[in-house]
């Protein structure tokens, strides 16, 4: 603004202050004037703008429009949600970012190449969302909900053959009692003239008493974890009627008697055989032969896995060695001289028992239960269960020399 202008706007201003009444037509003559001159000097300021910029255009106006460029690119990035962190910082850089950044066109326009053009990044999907430890740098975790097979693993669940084949006899009460007869000889024999006396024969029977056992486990568990997870409760359940018919296999084998307890097959069998020697199935045949020849019919034999091993695995000592029983790749069933073989761990090593069980019974007193319970002691207050399963049976032997028990080894 010249001084002539300035002079004139500050002699108006003076009047309208002094509340002083000048003519309407030159205070109108007066900013006409001004406002027309301004409008002069207004033109003459772009007129020499447009000239400026035409002389910056001509001394390098591209590197200016590249920097320009540049900068609404990195705005655009940083506005994204892009960090233009360097590439090679691990601490969590974003993988895109890096990609366009790092990528030859952005590299170009630096360097002043023209900014046009299409800048391709490729980026899958791990780079974004990835399970934790396992996408690539700069990736986002997410936890993955692990998946979990369903049941109980791991508990060894072995077959029970020796229940499978004994007789079994429903009972009541806390103890059974049978007539014993054992021993018993025919006297069957001629009358030879009328009236001679006949043979007469003898029934050597005697009272025995068998005792109905108890076996049973119980295992605590929270109201809360069998509620949330479905079947927990009848798995528990299955596994321990597993453990306790395993345990009366083992007693009705090797049972120890007395009160409550049970008295196994081989505190009551015979030991041994008259001339009883060689290998382990020469053994065997021979006090097969012998219970036969006393008018008995074994049909079970008892033995150890590691026993029924050392059997069929013994090879020919003549000619290329084959396997005696069966073959690896075919095996042949238990069975020796014409009789099964019942293998179990319940069966002590280095023997073999010998059953005709027609002259035996399974006593079943009350079968396997298994119950669940929240009256017992404070579980009410703890939000416990107790889950308790529970047999009782006996074991009745009609017959004690219907049974043989073999040792498979020389005792020195």
């Amino acid at each position: 603004m010249t001084t002539t202008h300035q002079k004139r706007w500050d002699k108006l201003k003076a009047a309208l202050a002094a509340n002083q009444q000048p003519d309407s037509r030159q205070m109108l003559s007066t900013i006409t004037q001004e406002i027309t001159e301004m409008d002069y000097d207004i033109d003459q300021v772009v007129t020499a703008l447009k000239a400026h910029k035409e002389a910056i255009d001509g001394q390098g106006g591209k590197q200016a429009e590249i920097s320009a460029r540049m900068f609404e690119i990195e705005q655009r990035l940083v506005g994204g949600g892009l960090k233009t962190a360097p590439a090679q910082d691990s601490g969590g850089s974003n993988a895109i970012s890096a990609a366009v950044l790092e990528c030859d066109g952005v590299a170009g326009i630096r360097a002043g190449q023209k900014s046009s053009g299409r800048i391709s990044v490729t980026a899958g999907l791990r780079a974004a969302v990835s399970n934790p430890g396992k996408g690539n740098t700069g990736s986002t975790s997410y936890p993955t909900a692990p998946v979990r097979g369903p049941g109980i693993h791991g508990v060894p669940l072995p077959r029970l053959s020796l229940l499978d084949v004994l007789p079994v006899v429903p009972v009541e009460g806390a103890t059974y009692e049978y007539v014993h007869l054992d021993g018993y000889l025919s006297g069957a024999d001629y009358q030879r003239k009328e009236g001679d006396s006949k043979a007469e024969s003898d029934l050597p029977t005697k009272l025995a008493r068998a005792e109905i056992a108890t076996v049973a486990t119980w295992i605590p568990a929270s109201l809360q974890v069998l509620n949330d997870n479905a079947q927990l409760q009848e798995q528990i359940g299955l596994l321990m009627s597993v453990g306790i018919r395993q345990k009366l296999e083992k007693e009705l084998i090797a049972g120890e008697g007395g009160t409550g307890e049970i008295l196994g097959f081989i505190k009551q069998a015979t030991t041994g055989t008259p001339g009883l020697t060689g290998k382990p199935v020469d053994r065997i045949g021979l006090a097969l032969t012998d219970l036969k020849a006393s008018g008995w019919n074994p049909n079970v034999i008892v033995m150890n896995p590691r026993d029924w091993f050392a059997i069929e695995s013994e090879r020919a000592t003549e000619g290329d060695g084959q396997y005696v029983i069966g073959t690896p790749r075919d095996p042949a069933p238990p069975s020796l001289w014409g009789t099964p073989v019942v293998v179990t761990m319940g069966m002590p090593e280095q023997g073999a028992l010998i059953l005709d069980t027609s002259t035996t019974a399974l006593l079943d007193r009350q079968e396997v239960t298994v119950e669940a319970s929240r009256n017992d002691g404070d579980n009410f207050r703890r939000n416990l269960v107790t889950i308790l399963a529970e047999l009782r049976a006996g074991l009745a032997v009609y017959a004690p020399t219907s049974m043989r028990l073999v040792p498979l080894v020389t005792t020195p």
